[in-house]
């Protein structure tokens, strides 16, 4: 795939399965044949104003044959006005899935026609460039492996307001991924980065948190053999070992809820090694005989993760 950037125009060349999938689940999702904006020419978008113009005239004569003409003139401009926004939005995040699809193997299962209406029907209203970056991936994701993303996350997302993303942001930088995803909550360690109660109760309003504020997580050891903890933290990997027969690690954490984890693996996370290092010591003044170790992720997907040899303690 190719992209170059004409003017205000981006022209995307993708081939093959990924933008055949592409095409089909947007032309789903919005009713009608989807052609990308690089193929749609001049004279189409002038074609489309028209119509569009043509059908608020009527509508609003339908509705209401005392309008004055004047009047219903605005009107229509107005809806023309709203339906070429919606276009364009629809436009830049589907050049933007397609751009993440590059290189990409898509699975042969379809996309449900439901969750792409959806979709589309948020999209369209979405104009800040930081989000339409999110939904972009959402969609190139869902190609990708359909059912990534539940309906529910996308109205979640939907309503989240641009400050509340911005705060969602800040948080995810904490984030550990151990089945879902989670935050360590000991010490005020939070509070220490920024993060304030006040904060934690506006992103549970917005659905991104779980609701219980009192939540533990238990590290066990083995009675037989070292057992190994398994954790994601941005592009590292954290190995916890705990050696048979010695202290469980229990930690107060904040849980997300599934639209929060969903979301926070959309977004690039720089993690942070002091951090890191206040989880290591909380666990090793709960066991003396654990061990914590990272290395960089070369490679992850659902059955493996690939990361730099020698791990390195904390």
């Amino acid at each position: 795939m190719e992209m170059e950037t004409k003017g205000s125009l981006v022209t995307i060349n993708i081939d093959g399965k990924p933008l055949e999938k592409l095409i089909d689940v947007v032309s789903k999702g919005i009713g009608t044949l989807y052609r990308p904006r690089k193929i749609r020419k001049e004279a189409d978008a002038q074609a489309y104003a028209i119509k569009v113009l043509e059908n608020a005239k009527a509508l609003s004569a339908s509705e209401s044959k005392l309008i004055e003409a004047e009047t219903g003139d605005r009107i229509a401009q107005r809806l023309v006005a709203r339906e070429v926004r919606r276009q364009e939005n629809i436009d830049t995040v589907v050049e933007m899935a397609a751009n993440n699809l590059q290189n990409s193997t898509v699975s042969d299962e379809p996309v449900e026609e439901d969750w792409a209406a959806r979709f589309f029907n948020i999209v369209q209203d979405v104009s800040k460039d930081e989000m339409k970056v999110l939904w972009a991936k959402i969609l190139a994701k869902e190609i990708e492996k359909p059912s990534s993303y539940s309906i529910r996350t996308l109205e979640i997302l939907r309503n989240i307001s641009y400050k509340e993303a911005e705060l969602f942001k800040k948080l995810a930088e904490y984030v550990l991924i151990h089945g879902g995803g989670f935050v360590f909550n000991e010490n005020d360690v939070l509070q220490k980065h920024g993060i304030y109660y006040i904060d934690e109760c506006q992103l549970r309003e917005a659905g991104l948190l779980q609701s219980a504020e009192m939540v533990s997580r238990t590290f066990r050891s083995n009675q037989n053999g070292v057992n190994i903890h398994k954790i994601i933290y941005g592009n590292w990997f954290v190995k916890i070992m705990l050696p048979s027969q010695t202290q469980d690690v229990n930690m107060n954490i904040i849980l997300l809820t599934q639209a929060g984890s969903e979301i926070v693996e959309l977004m690039e996370i720089n993690p942070k090694m002091d951090y890191l290092k206040e989880i290591a010591t909380f666990i090793k003044k709960k066991n003396p005989s654990a061990i914590v170790q990272y290395a960089r992720i070369i490679e992850r997907n659902e059955k493996q993760i690939r990361y730099e040899t020698p791990l390195k303690d904390v």
